[in-house]
């Protein structure tokens, strides 16, 4: 009894050593929760990732913060950085990869849950998207040992998705459908800054505000200006908003890197990675003339994903 309670006040202090207060984010709490519930947790290729879900009746769980019948399930093999904070998705280590199963569902109101559902809400943009989100079956394998690439890989091969945020959603890269930019696409966007595509597949090009800043955003350029952890990209090297931290607790210190390269990334310590480490960072990108997750080109040697 003794041992079960020194883990779960170790487990509890690394929850709230992880989320810190760096972002204004309301769902730390249920973060904390969905972390607790699957701590110790073996998650395997045979775990499900919930129950059937009716698009139409979808609700938000209040105790996992994910759509209702989304399964929380994150491996204690996993690294502190993804288990400590992924959640609306099933997540194991297989062989030298980690595996994301995702539903793929926004754990926000959106419009593109359809007028009759409860998670309807009008979306103040006023583009043109003809698509509803569904439900879908993602798969990501990726490297867990994240190695430098020819940075040539293009993000914009035709991959279902070429990452994950912290919320079990896909990330896409920063390109629109022709003629378009993205930019011109953006007017699409819910307001949490995501859409779907025409097969129903839920993404984000762009901020993930809910993450980031607890709360829905129609500010391209001020959401996510924060060095909150966004998500993981195919090649396994990790995002985070705008700011980086320096490695510290403290937000006083948190600093917009002026040295990003054409890729979105840079080499620098995290609170997550303390010794100096590539990732990404949400930023201007001129492809999309817009703030995007990602640039043109992995920097690593990517991973896979299906659908």
């Amino acid at each position: 009894m003794k041992r079960s309670l020194i883990l779960f006040l170790v487990l509890l202090f690394s929850v709230y050593s992880c989320s810190k207060s760096k972002s204004n984010n309301n769902s730390t709490a249920l973060l904390a929760l969905a972390v607790l519930s699957s701590a110790g947790s073996t998650c395997t290729s045979s775990t499900s990732t919930g129950s059937t879900i009716t698009i139409n009746s979808a609700t938000l769980d209040s105790g996992s913060g994910c759509v209702t019948g989304v399964t929380t399930c994150m491996d204690s093999a996993l690294p502190a950085w993804i288990k400590n904070n992924f959640k609306c998705a099933t997540g194991y280590v297989s062989g030298t990869n980690y595996v994301f199963k995702s539903k793929n569902l926004p754990n926000t109101k959106s419009s593109y849950y359809g007028s009759s559902s409860t998670l309807y809400e009008a979306r103040t943009t006023t583009g043109t998207n003809p698509n509803s989100t569904s439900s879908q079956s993602l798969v990501y394998t990726i490297p867990s040992s994240a190695t430098k690439g020819t940075g040539t890989d293009s993000t914009q091969g035709g991959l279902v998705s070429i990452g994950i945020t912290v919320n079990g959603l896909a990330i896409f890269n920063n390109a629109a459908a022709p003629p378009d930019t993205l930019s011109v696409e953006a007017l699409t966007f819910d307001n949490f800054q995501g859409h779907p595509q025409n097969s129903g597949v839920y993404h984000h090009h762009a901020a993930v505000p809910k993450v980031c800043d607890g709360a829905s955003s129609t500010s391209n350029t001020g959401a996510c200006a924060n060095s909150t952890l966004i998500g993981i990209i195919l090649d396994g090297y990790a995002l985070y908003g705008q700011k980086c931290d320096k490695g510290t607790s403290s937000t006083s210190d948190d600093f917009t890197p002026t040295d990003l390269d054409s890729l979105h990334g840079h080499t620098a310590v995290t609170t997550h990675f303390p010794t100096a480490t590539y990732h990404y960072h949400y930023a201007n990108d001129p492809t999309a003339t817009i703030y995007t997750l990602m640039g043109s080109y992995f920097y690593g040697t990517k991973g896979s994903v299906s659908n």
